[in-house]
C-alpha cells in the first residue's frame, strides 16, 4: 500500500468513527441543542415561521416555551464558537462573528397550547455554553451586539 493510500484509509476511518473534528458526535445535549436552536438554511414559512418551527421542534407539546432562538448557521460555524470561533464570556462562549437568528416570543399571557408567536429576525453575536467542545445551551438572556 502506498503512503497516500494509507492516509486516505486513516482519514476515512476517522470520519466514519466520528473522531475527525466537525464529525457528528454522540452527545444527547448537543443533539437537543441542534433540535431546539439550529435551522440552516432558514425554513420558509413566512409570517408563520415561529408558530410552525416551535411546534415541529416539540417546543409546544405540554406548554408553550416563552422564548426560543433559531440560529441560521451551519453545524461547523456554530461548533466553532466553542473553539477558535468564540471567546470566553464568563462561563459561556461568545461568537466572533454575527449569525442570522430568528427569535420567537410567545404572544399573549397563556403558556397553554395552542401557542402563537411573534418573530424577530436579526444578525447578532451568539452566546452559548459548551461541553467537551460541543454547543449544549443557547443563552437567551444574552443579546450581544458588539464585541
Amino acid at each position: 500500500m502506498k503512503p497516500s493510500e494509507g492516509a486516505c484509509c486513516l482519514l476515512f476511518i476517522l470520519l466514519v468513527t466520528g473522531w475527525w473534528p466537525g464529525a457528528s458526535c454522540d452527545n444527547p445535549r448537543y443533539e437537543k441543542f441542534l433540535t431546539q436552536h439550529r435551522d440552516d438554511p432558514k425554513s420558509s414559512f413566512r409570517n408563520r415561521y415561529c408558530n410552525v418551527m416551535m411546534q415541529r421542534r416539540g417546543l409546544t407539546r405540554s406548554q408553550c416555551k416563552e422564548v426560543n432562538t433559531f440560529i441560521h448557521g451551519s453545524k461547523r460555524q456554530i461548533q466553532a464558537v466553542c473553539t477558535s470561533g468564540g471567546v470566553p464570556y464568563g462561563e459561556l462562549r461568545h461568537s466572533l462573528q454575527h449569525f442570522r437568528v430568528t427569535t420567537c416570543t410567545l404572544r399573549g399571557g397563556s403558556v397553554r397550547p395552542p401557542c402563537e408567536y411573534d418573530q424577530k429576525n436579526s444578525p447578532r453575536f451568539i452566546v452559548i455554553a459548551c461541553e467537551d467542545g460541543w454547543p449544549v445551551h443557547y443563552d437567551e438572556s444574552q443579546i450581544v451586539t458588539t464585541v
